[in-house]
């Protein structure tokens, strides 16, 4: 399971080295937004919050999402907070699949609609989330050693103190 923790770990940093790696990002997610990306496709509560929010801010939301993801991806990674940086990709994962029309049936000639990446890493986040194990080898369980109350918190398992 820490493998699988670091894979998406190494999937959210991926996204934010590009991100950081292309200064041009901010104007290119603004002007897909203005004609109409990431929006026209989103169901109607997502769609209203999009217009609402996101396209007058773009610039704004494209350094957030840099910045998430370059978070969760090193605390995937290291194992460090590996909970709320499940739950952070879980949310980040929801949020891009609802952006890109949420999950729907295909026809079975294109590309797979139900079983998105998107749905795929927010899956697995909750596995990652809920399993013991995917916090084996990681910061989190470094810390419980020398905290034995943040066990549960940090790795879903009450550690006694002699151990």
């Amino acid at each position: 399971m820490t493998w699988v923790r670091i894979l998406i770990g190494a999937t959210w940093l991926n996204g934010a080295i590009e991100k950081f790696l292309n200064p041009d990002f901010p104007q290119q997610f603004k002007d897909s937004l203005k004609a109409g990306g990431f929006v026209s496709q989103a169901p109607p509560f997502f769609r209203s919050f999009m217009q609402s929010t996101v396209v007058p801010n773009a610039e704004a939301f494209a350094q957030i999402a840099r910045v998430v993801e370059l978070s969760l991806g090193v605390a995937l990674i290291l194992g460090l907070l590996t909970n709320l940086a499940a739950i952070g990709s879980i949310a980040m994962s929801i949020n891009i699949m609802l952006s890109q029309g949420g999950v729907r049936l295909g026809t079975g000639l294109g590309a797979p609609e139900f079983l998105t990446i998107n749905v795929l890493v927010a899956l697995i986040s909750v596995v990652i989330l809920l399993s013991p194990a995917a916090k084996v080898l990681s910061l989190d369980s470094a810390l419980t050693h020398r905290s034995p109350g943040l066990s549960p918190l940090l790795v879903n398992r009450r550690r006694h103190p002699k151990e």
